[in-house]
């Protein structure tokens, strides 16, 4: 079977804690400190080794153009990056390795008709308080790791089998409220990932590519299954490369 390069995926919390729609955030200490800027150079090196080729990132790929421009920007040294996981690991990393852009890989587009989760929460209150009241707990314990690991840790913690899959519970228990449920599930977050693993197989150019993929952590249990289950890709997460 021909492949199409290595891929390494990294799940991360989103460290500027944006409102962009998640049913929470972990909240912590800033990525900006000078230690914590230390504990980024120390993963960068550690993915340098790896020798990427290409860095896919969680942007919309529409917004591709201007991804580009702000990179030029930061390389030109007119852009002081900000917490934004996408430019203290993305940006660096490319810079780092000299390479000349980063790929938008993203899609999230609510289509006519999609249910949203304030939809589910009116039609099944009670069982939807109860799971983001579990989820609640869960982003508590990653918000006292966050705080306490070196950010490696951290990142290598939270993208172990078991806890990639504990999130993907969370959203397995959505599609069971009801209709509304199965919907959101199928036709939004199931789509996204489809669109998103599309875009990675699309953007490998042969068996040569090594591609660093970055993207919020709920993503990363349906994006390892896609993309092992495809049999085009080689798959290798920071167990393989620490």
């Amino acid at each position: 079977m021909r492949r199409n390069g290595t891929v390494l995926l990294i799940g991360s919390i989103h460290f500027d804690r944006p409102d962009n729609g998640d049913l929470l955030h972990v909240q912590g200490m800033s990525i900006l400190t000078p230690d914590r800027q230390k504990q980024i150079e120390d993963v960068l090196n550690v993915l340098s080794d790896f020798r990427p080729t290409k860095i896919m990132i969680e942007t919309r790929s529409e917004h591709q153009r201007d991804l580009t421009q702000e990179y030029k920007a930061y390389r030109a040294g007119q852009l002081t990056l900000t917490a934004d996981e996408r430019h203290q690991l993305g940006f660096r990393l490319a810079a780092q390795m000299n390479l000349t852009d980063l790929l938008a890989i993203d899609w999230n587009q609510m289509l006519d008709g999609v249910p949203s989760l304030g939809q589910l929460r009116d039609e099944e209150p009670e069982r939807f308080d109860e799971i983001i009241a579990k989820e609640t707990e869960r982003m508590r314990q990653m918000e006292y790791e966050f705080s306490e690991l070196p950010l490696l840790s951290f990142l290598h913690k939270i993208n172990t089998d078991g806890r990639t899959r504990e999130m993907h519970q969370t959203y397995l228990t959505l599609a069971c409220l009801g209709v509304s449920g199965m919907e959101w599930m199928a036709r939004y977050w199931y789509a996204r990932n489809l669109m998103i693993f599309k875009n990675i197989l699309t953007q490998s150019e042969g068996p040569e590519e090594r591609i660093v993929v970055i993207y919020g952590l709920a993503h990363v249990y349906l994006l390892r299954q896609l993309l092992t289950d495809c049999d085009e890709i080689t798959l290798l997460t920071l167990d393989d490369i620490i």
